[in-house]
């Protein structure tokens, strides 16, 4: 009986050293635990050995995003299962039971979502022959995702810090929608990677380390399409797990305009804000940017910088997801709710979905820009979902930004034919609701009466200007004269009269000069002048 107590009790002896070993393993080697860990949740986590992917839309989320009235609020059905493959075809969510959208997993989006797009069907969509050669433009995000080996890893653990994790960063639903779509752990991610991209710190530990490579990227897209001033960082990123899937390291990439950031985020801004500041209602500043946008820029798939917004407000060569994110930050500028919107158009392809009297509008600037003379129409300015439903199709997350159902500001520039659609019929009277040289902060002693003087005013105007694109208003005394000085532009009869002398006032290599006019009260007209000084 002594002898049978006495086994017993070494047995129990052993077993407990072994558990008090294991316990000193598991609290003291970070390996040790990721392993444990690893084989706890293996039936509630895939863990992920590698991952390279190919993003070509952004993501976000985590309220309800505002409605214009013709959405609904849907809610994300319960038991997905986080970590299941996006690109694959088992958990792939639909709009309208229409469209497919690969890049989306909705375990890992906002409960809320606004659902009220409805796609159409993509073997339904055509490109016009006028612009064809303006899709393919908008560039995927690659991702590359690794598993780290353990002696990597521990390291790393010790090495690496937070950065900055942008705790306590809000962002306006109404100006920053993607960030609302994202969940909570995702919205984190997002906060670190915006603060850590502004003070240019490129390789951090995760603020979450449980979060999911499907986590990553749609915090990753998300920041991409909500804030086009990070004109310098880079459409990839990589990030480092550990064996049992767990986040440790994220790595930003910058491309070259960072290495002198102060002096060109300098020209940067001063082009975005000399059209934010050109005055007007939304709707006249819209039509502002739009018309620089056009006029600046040639569609160049070889453009450098081409997927951001210094390509177009700066350079004068871009692509769709230049063009749409300059249009999107001068506009966010001017405080004009406006989102970066990525889909297909026969190939990838961006535009732009703006907010004008609470009421939402498709813009594709690229499309609308001719390169050639005049440099722009309006053909896809300001149209509704129906509009686009045979030539564009949303994808990814952008099919949770409101639907595009506006009318008071559609279709006012031009019809299809070409003809103005607010002219009055034939001998009917119009009323337009001009503005005055009052609403500019402009007098009678500031309005223009020859050309000569025009130049003149012009030349000291412009000479005062920084690099750069910017703008000049001059109001003249009569549409003769406007159409006198616009004729002058048109046979390049200006090269010596002003462009010329403006190159020898500021220096400048190259200069480009483009005028809209606006009809004001009592005859006079004000000339908007788009001015690019290289």
């Amino acid at each position: 009986m002594k002898n049978t107590l006495w086994r017993i009790s070494i047995v129990l002896l052993l077993l407990l050293t072994a558990l008090i070993v294991l316990l000193g393993l598991y609290l003291g080697s970070p390996s040790f635990k990721d392993k444990v860990d690893g084989l706890l949740n293996k039936d509630s986590e895939q863990p992920v050995s590698s991952e390279t992917g190919v993003l070509s839309d952004p993501a976000a989320g985590s309220q309800s995003f505002p409605q214009n009235g013709s959405g609904i609020i849907a809610t994300v059905p319960d038991g997905q299962t986080p970590g299941t493959d996006p690109y694959g075809s088992s958990n792939m969510p639909s709009i309208n039971g229409n469209f497919p959208t690969p890049n989306i997993d909705p375990a890992y989006l906002s409960n809320e979502l606004n659902t009220g797009y409805d796609a159409p069907d993509p073997s339904a969509i055509s490109v016009p022959a006028e612009v064809a050669g303006r899709t393919g433009g908008e560039g995927d995000l690659s991702a590359d995702v690794s598993t780290l080996d353990d002696a990597t890893a521990d390291r790393l653990e010790k090495e690496l810090s937070e950065g900055n994790t942008g705790e306590g960063l809000e962002f306006d639903p109404m100006m920053y929608p993607y960030y609302q779509m994202i969940d909570d752990a995702s919205k984190a991610l997002y906060r670190q990677i915006f603060a850590n991209a502004q003070d240019l710190f490129d390789d951090f530990k995760a603020v979450r380390s449980d979060v999911t490579p499907g986590q990553l990227r749609n915090a990753f897209t998300a920041v991409f399409n909500d804030h086009p001033e990070l004109f310098y960082l880079d459409t990839k990123y990589s990030a480092g797990l550990r064996n049992n899937g767990t986040c440790l390291e994220i790595k930003l990439y910058f491309n070259n305009l960072a290495d002198n950031l102060n002096a060109n985020k300098s020209v940067f801004e001063d082009a975005a804000q000399s059209l934010a500041g050109s005055g007007g209602s939304p709707y006249d500043l819209e039509k502002t940017v739009h018309a620089a946008l056009s006029d600046r820029n040639v569609y160049s798939l070889s453009a450098p910088y081409n997927q951001s917004a210094y390509s177009a407000l700066n350079n004068g060569s871009t692509v769709c997801a230049g063009y749409s994110r300059a249009f999107q930050y001068v506009c966010q500028l001017a405080g004009i709710p406006c989102y970066y919107c990525s889909g297909y158009a026969g190939e990838n392809h961006a535009w732009n979905i703006i907010c004008l009297d609470g009421d939402f509008y498709n813009v594709d600037v690229t499309w609308d820009d001719t390169d050639s003379t005049p440099s722009y129409n309006y053909d896809w300015f300001n149209k509704t979902d129906d509009d686009y439903g045979t030539t564009h199709v949303r994808r990814d997350l952008s099919v949770y930004l409101p639907p595009c159902n506006g009318t008071r500001y559609r279709d006012l520039e031009s019809d299809p034919e070409g003809t103005p659609d607010n002219l009055a019929p034939v001998g009917e009277q119009q009323s337009p609701d001009l503005r005055s040289l009052a609403d500019y902060g402009l007098s009678e002693e500031d309005v223009i009466r020859d050309i000569q003087a025009y130049y003149d005013k012009a030349l000291d105007m412009i000479g005062q200007l920084g690099m750069g694109m910017n703008s000049v208003d001059i109001p003249v005394d009569n549409e003769a004269l406007s159409d006198q000085i616009r004729n002058a532009f048109d046979t390049n009869t200006v090269e010596n009269s002003l462009l010329q002398p403006i190159l020898n006032a500021t220096g400048a290599r190259q200069v480009d000069v483009s005028v809209t006019p606006e009809d004001l009260t009592d005859g006079r007209v004000l000339l908007h002048h788009s001015v690019t000084l290289r």
